[in-house]
């Protein structure tokens, strides 16, 4: 079984004991001897006018682990799905899961050369308040280029830390289906930024 799918069926087998109230499984023989930040997304498939669409149902994550892999994405993943009002396992069964492996987190002086778009992530610190902008947000919202400092201030205000991760990013391409890395790098949104820099 590849890492992606690894990662995928241990998350859902963590929502699914939490929606049963059973305990959590909190060891892998891969991902125990894992560390990395995580975070998991929950995307609810959604089917009006004969078109079919993704609904974000939630995210929760954290940028740096706190035990091992395995039992921080068991954790996550169940505090996520019971975060989610009136959700179900029935719920649970028509929705895909995304799992996003962080590391490498380094100060960053908001230089936006040679940032890697599709690949990096942002974490802002601002006093208390704490903010992630993922490389799926920055595709989704275009958030490519000056625009991401632009809203990342507008969330928390002039930071007093700035810093930047790599990631991996595991997605199913269907509920309970296959899972593939997601290569954002090669998205349109930064192919058309990237041309018009040069």
């Amino acid at each position: 079984m590849s890492l992606g799918s690894e990662l995928i069926a241990h998350a859902r087998g963590a929502m699914i004991s939490r929606l049963r109230g059973l305990p959590l499984p909190e060891r892998h023989p891969v991902l125990s001897a894992m560390r990395a930040g995580v975070f998991v997304t929950v995307e609810s498939i959604v089917r009006s006018g004969g078109y079919e669409r993704r609904e974000v149902r939630g995210s929760l994550g954290t940028v740096e682990p706190f035990q091992d892999l395995a039992y921080d994405l068991a954790k996550i993943s169940a505090k996520l799905v019971y975060s989610i009002p009136r959700f179900t396992e029935f719920d649970l069964r028509r929705s895909v899961i995304e799992v996003t492996l962080v590391d490498g987190l380094e100060g960053w002086d908001g230089s936006l050369d040679g940032f890697q778009w599709g690949v990096e992530g942002v974490y802002a610190v601002s006093g208390s308040r704490r903010f992630v902008v993922l490389p799926q947000t920055m595709i989704e919202r275009r958030l490519i280029g000056p625009p991401l400092l632009r809203y990342v201030e507008s969330m928390v205000g002039v930071p007093d830390k700035l810093y930047k991760f790599k990631t991996r990013i595991f997605y199913e391409l269907r509920p309970e289906g296959d899972v593939i890395e997601r290569e954002l790098w090669k998205s349109r949104v930064i192919r058309q930024y990237l041309e018009v820099m040069r």
